[in-house]
């Protein structure tokens, strides 16, 4: 059941009605059965792991919660020394099998084939074997990357005693089902969504009007947008072989806008779809394409997931003790190299994983070290940097500088890319390199139509790209909605008029077209 189809509309409205009909207090059990329908309207039996990841997660959190009430027990007041490392430990072991149990699952399902392909690999050109290892094809579970995530930031905050576990096992399994971040997020934390998830919100008009608003702009997005590019970046890619460098570096800059307005699309829609019922879901997207470097890029883009990489991978290794104390015997021999082994570590840590969190592949494994890689360096060469603007005569954060410096961002980011596209590998990706570098050429209409992509594409989606900008540069300091809402009625609706007529005119749709499936689901 697409985001982008007349079934979800259907469904949405009919779990909008039944949602506000009910009872307040009972109104979070619309959302869980509006939620397992979805979900197994999407996946069949294989509902059965994400009911086993929610499973996993009560009773190790009711685990967690027995363990708490026996500290105080166990314990004299005046034993809180030892009542804290007894807590600590049985806290540690519980969330560890469950970290285990719930990755386990992800692991097994999305990266055993990977990991047995490269034994293979290793068995066959080493020892000869001829025989091969492995599961099989196994089915990936829709959004189980997501879910897995979120569920297990749940129970790593319940370690660290951030809130107390719900005792409610309906209302924890809507946190980890609820059906518009199901998808592709965002990765929500209990604290921030439960109130309003649980709460059986009463209806709001201003909120149910800028969930439609956001639904409307995320619809406009994909449709108008994203599947208008989906066609020419796909078969530019199978026959790369075929193209010389300025179709692929024109493929790889629209990659870059065809992901941003299919994913953000996609994330205004949850979240919009989410205002309906009342729900506060968290932004996933701040105006990426404006960052002045790659770590600002990621402090915008997929928010979510950048936050929880940060806060249950990177700050536990980058002060760990163990790190710390290497740093410390690394700073004797070489000082520069002791003060920088935590940090530096730590981001090659985090962006490899981010990489296989992403697909199992090497390429994206690459991928992801590369982005940590250039983290390292620009925070390194930043000196140089400044040294260069002063050569040039830019002012530091003069218009020039920061327009320099987002352009940079953006081709750098495009290019990285690159890596997205290569469905053989990295070969394909160095390949797409060397064209882009050493055989530009000539570019035709007739030769763009063939690849999906008319001249009357490209003009609506760089219309499209032009109205995003724009609408970007007016958030800087207010959201559109909130400037929409302070003009007259009128206005309002002619706004809302003319852009369901540019969704219904220039949207990608028609008889026997099916709308892509959003690109983060395959992650």
């Amino acid at each position: 059941m697409s985001f982008v189809s007349v079934p979800f509309a259907v469904f949405v409205i009919s779990a909008v009605l039944l949602y506000y009909l009910m009872p307040v207090k009972y109104r979070y059990l619309v959302l869980l059965a509006a939620s397992i329908f979805f979900y197994y309207s999407a996946c069949g039996k294989y509902i059965i792991y994400i009911l086993a990841t929610i499973v996993i997660t009560y009773l190790s959190s009711m685990a967690m919660e027995r363990v708490k009430g026996r500290s105080a027990i166990v314990f004299d007041r005046g034993q809180k020394k030892e009542a804290k490392k007894w807590l600590k430990k049985r806290l540690k072991i519980i969330m560890i099998i469950c970290l285990f149990l719930n990755f386990g699952i992800l692991i097994t399902l999305k990266y055993s084939n990977f990991l047995f392909s490269n034994i293979n690999m290793i068995r066959v050109g080493f020892f000869g074997s001829t025989d091969m290892w492995g599961f099989g094809k196994l089915v990936l579970p829709l959004g189980i990357s997501f879910y897995t995530f979120q569920s297990m930031g749940y129970i790593i905050d319940l370690f660290y005693r951030r809130y107390d576990a719900e005792r409610n096992p309906l209302k924890l399994a809507l946190f980890v089902t609820f059906f518009p971040q199901i998808i592709q997020g965002p990765i929500s934390r209990f604290k921030d969504i439960s109130p309003t998830l649980f709460g059986g919100n009463r209806f709001d008009a201003d909120n149910f009007r800028k969930g439609l608003y956001l639904i409307l702009f995320g619809v406009a997005k994909k449709l108008i947008i994203a599947d208008r590019l989906s066609g020419f970046i796909k078969n530019s890619s199978a026959l790369y072989r075929d193209l010389n460098g300025t179709y692929m570096l024109l493929m790889v800059f629209l990659y870059s806008m065809q992901l941003y307005a299919d994913f953000s699309g996609g994330i205004n829609i949850t979240i919009g779809t989410a205002r309906l019922f009342g729900v506060d879901v968290t932004e996933n997207f701040v105006r990426p394409f404006f960052s002045k470097s790659v770590s600002e890029y990621w402090s915008r883009w997929h928010i979510t997931l950048g936050t929880w990489f940060r806060d249950y991978i990177f700050y536990p290794i980058s002060i760990s003790k163990k790190l710390m104390a290497f740093g410390k015997k690394v700073s004797r021999v070489n000082d520069f190299l002791g003060k920088r082994t935590s940090l530096y570590t730590a981001t090659i840590v985090v962006w490899t994983a981010t990489g296989l969190w992403h697909g199992p592949e090497w390429r994206y494994v690459l991928w992801g070290l590369l982005n940590g890689i250039i983290m390292c360096v620009s925070a390194e060469l930043t000196p140089l940097y400044d040294r260069l603007n002063n050569m040039i005569g830019w002012k530091m954060g003069g218009v020039l500088h920061r327009s320099f410096a987002v352009i940079r961002t953006f081709v750098i980011m495009s290019m990285l890319r690159v890596f997205d596209l290569s469905f053989e590998g990295i070969r394909q990706a160095l390949s797409i390199y060397k064209r882009i570098l050493l055989r530009q050429g000539g570019i035709s209409a007739e030769m763009l139509e063939s690849l999906g992509l008319s001249m009357k594409d490209l003009k609506v989606a760089a219309a499209g790209i032009a109205v995003l900008f724009v609408i970007s540069m007016l958030e800087r300091k207010k959201s559109i909605y909130d400037r929409l809402m302070q003009r007259p009625v009128a206005q309002r609706w002619i706004f809302c008029t003319v852009s369901v007529a540019a969704v219904i005119i220039f949207g990608y749709y028609g008889l026997g077209y099916n709308s892509a499936d959003f690109i983060y689901m395959q992650f």
